[in-house]
């Protein structure tokens, strides 16, 4: 049985989810942003509906824009399909991944709790290493920082409240010198200023803010 969250990768005979002609995720390209975003819509639309978990993570090549200044456009194509392939071949047929910018791209989970995103996060960054691009026959060090967050409380109740969040992860990562997995809970926890505790109505957060680590 393959572990959690990982599936053996997918047959290349298989109907692509995003289009036709070999287009979307399953054709070995991404969804675009409208699709991706439009997917993970009726993900968490059914999430809430079922009482089901959703986790989703943004993936973020750490100082791309400034290697693609440097080394030329090609290096974004080959980072964008280095990306697709390892997270193609390395997750299930059920997840959806997309580009939702030229440097960033959301994958959502279906049925995946946080600790088991958390997990999936952790091994595609750790895989993340092995993977080789390269300019003019060099490879580069490349690293990867990931933000994640989960719906498994039902108390997130919009899907852009956890776009927002996994946003917040990844940057909080990177600003944080990158190459790092980072949940939504734990960055708001390392962020929190001195003060009442997470949970006290004084704080103005809630406890739903903090979807990891929230040990008050």
């Amino acid at each position: 049985m393959s572990r959690p969250g990982f599936r053996k990768g997918r047959s290349a005979g298989g109907s692509p989810a995003g289009g036709r002609d070999g287009e979307g995720f399953l054709g070995s390209s991404l969804f675009s942003q409208a699709q991706i975003m439009h997917l993970m819509k009726n993900e968490f639309a059914r999430s809430r509906r079922h009482g089901l978990p959703l986790g989703c993570m943004l993936l973020q090549v750490d100082r791309l824009p400034q290697l693609v200044d440097l080394h030329g456009a090609e290096l974004r194509v080959a980072v964008r399909g280095a990306v697709a392939g390892l997270v193609r071949d390395k997750t299930r047929g059920s997840d959806l991944l997309g580009a939702i910018t030229d440097d960033r791209y959301l994958l959502v989970l279906p049925h995946t709790d946080l600790q088991q995103t958390r997990v999936v996060a952790q091994r595609l960054f750790d895989l993340f290493r092995t993977v080789e691009v390269a300019v003019d026959g060099r490879p580069l060090a490349l690293t990867l920082s990931v933000g994640v967050t989960a719906c498994d409380d039902q108390k997130t109740m919009f899907f852009d409240s956890m776009l927002a969040q996994a946003e917040a992860a990844v940057e909080f990562a990177t600003r944080n010198g990158g190459n790092q997995v980072a949940s939504f809970g734990e960055a708001q926890l390392r962020e929190a200023p001195p003060g009442p505790a997470p949970d006290s109505p004084r704080s103005g957060r809630r406890a739903t803010d903090r979807l990891e680590g929230g040990t008050p």
